[in-house]
């Protein structure tokens, strides 16, 4: 079984350990495609995200959208990963799927990207004997196989590469059930998978999951807006508070200083919830030092808590309370949701319509808030929230100003 991300990966495999029917003959691999192709290619060191924006942002100025490095380094991973190297002249008259309309990007500046930035990291790579993760994966799919396998589940498929997913195809026996979980309304990577490039005809084999296992109707009605003027792609399912089993109580908006927003979710979770059984998670856009005050105010209260993000391995103590990036989120579940501090520093985006990365950012909140089951809790300090906010409908929150 293939996750997207590291989290996802400890999380399933607890699963699957919780669930063992103790047949031996099932041998069950759980990994993220990055761990997968490594063990498959022999390779330990892969060029990471910073290192990658490093060698590349001395060749950006000339493509011409200005103060758009995030932007044009994602178009960059779009378009490696979608194509094999001997297709990439393909991608200056393909039709962009997933990326927004702004900034644009004519053929001109694509011919620019590929001729510059593109050439240039290539060269750099080899020339060094480097890889990025793009080439591990063309590297999978173009060696022998050593596994030939019966059955696979990609999970997050959405979030995977053209070339990741031929990676996939390329190890699969000639009898096999593969099977793709995905959701594009939920896609946060600028990856965006196509069945027909890849060879995968799907039509008459896709069941659309219309129950919602997870949400009160509440949560996903507030989660909506978010994403019901984005685009609508045949694997999208848009939140659909109809499908949901229970009402619940209705999301709350916390407006206030950031020390008084992470201290009233707190004081209302420990008087409404109970942390003996039930869990929480506090989300947030970024990591690190971002999470430092509510660690801080965590141990003050005595709440035990565990970190999440990028871990490959789902905790086994008693801590019921969970630090996690948004990011990491995808595919994980908590009964509470809590996520102070959304300000405009920390989602930052280009200001004209259809942008790309508001885009992004509207879709990551949507899945962060879909991780809820019982309660959410958003919380933003007044003149300095971010611009998805007012994409929030105020029928759908009750709004706590402090």
């Amino acid at each position: 079984m293939l996750t997207f991300n590291r989290t996802l990966r400890g999380y399933v495999e607890e699963l699957a350990r919780k669930a063992d029917t103790g047949d031996d003959s099932l041998v069950l691999d759980i990994f993220t495609f990055g761990s997968w192709s490594r063990s498959l290619a022999g390779v330990t060191s892969v060029l990471d995200r910073d290192q990658t924006a490093a060698m590349l942002r001395p060749h950006l100025d000339g493509i011409g959208v200005r103060g758009q490095h995030a932007f044009l380094m994602d178009e960059i991973e779009y378009l490696l990963g979608r194509y094999p190297p001997d297709r990439l002249d393909d991608y200056v008259e393909a039709r962009r799927a997933g990326r927004g309309r702004a900034p644009r990007v004519d053929q001109a500046r694509r011919r620019a990207l590929l001729e510059g930035p593109v050439a240039a990291y290539t060269a750099a790579k080899q020339s060094r004997g480097l890889l990025d993760w793009n080439d591990l994966a063309l590297r999978v799919a173009s060696s022998p196989p050593r596994h030939r396998y019966d059955i696979v589940i990609a999970d997050e498929t959405q979030d995977f590469s053209n070339n990741q997913m031929r990676a996939v195809l390329h190890h699969l026996s000639d009898d096999h059930s593969t099977t793709f979980i995905l959701d594009t309304t939920q896609r946060i990577y600028p990856r965006c998978l196509d069945w027909p490039e890849i060879g995968i005809d799907a039509r008459g084999q896709s069941h659309t999951l219309t129950r919602n296992y997870r949400n009160t109707a509440a949560i996903a009605r507030f989660a909506l807006p978010l994403v019901s003027g984005l685009a609508a792609e045949d694997d999208g399912v848009l939140p659909d508070f109809s499908a949901c089993a229970h009402e619940g109580s209705v999301p709350a908006v916390v407006v206030g200083k950031y020390g008084a927003q992470i201290k009233y979710m707190l004081d209302r979770l420990e008087r409404e919830s109970a942390l003996d059984t039930e869990t929480a998670a506090v989300l947030k856009v970024r990591g690190g030092g971002w999470f430092d005050e509510v660690r801080g105010a965590l141990e003050s209260r005595g709440i035990p808590y565990c970190e999440l993000t990028r871990q490959s391995e789902w905790p086994r103590g008693d801590e019921n309370v969970a630090l996690c990036t948004m990011h990491s989120a995808k595919g994980l579940e908590f009964d509470h949701v809590l996520m102070p501090g959304l300000s405009q520093r920390v989602t930052p985006h280009g200001p004209e319509e259809g942008d790309s990365d508001l885009q992004q950012l509207q879709r990551m909140l949507a899945m962060a808030i879909g991780r809820a089951r019982k309660t959410v809790m958003l919380g933003y300090k007044p003149g300095e929230e971010s611009t998805l906010v007012n994409l929030l409908d105020p029928n759908t929150y009750e709004r706590v100003d402090l």
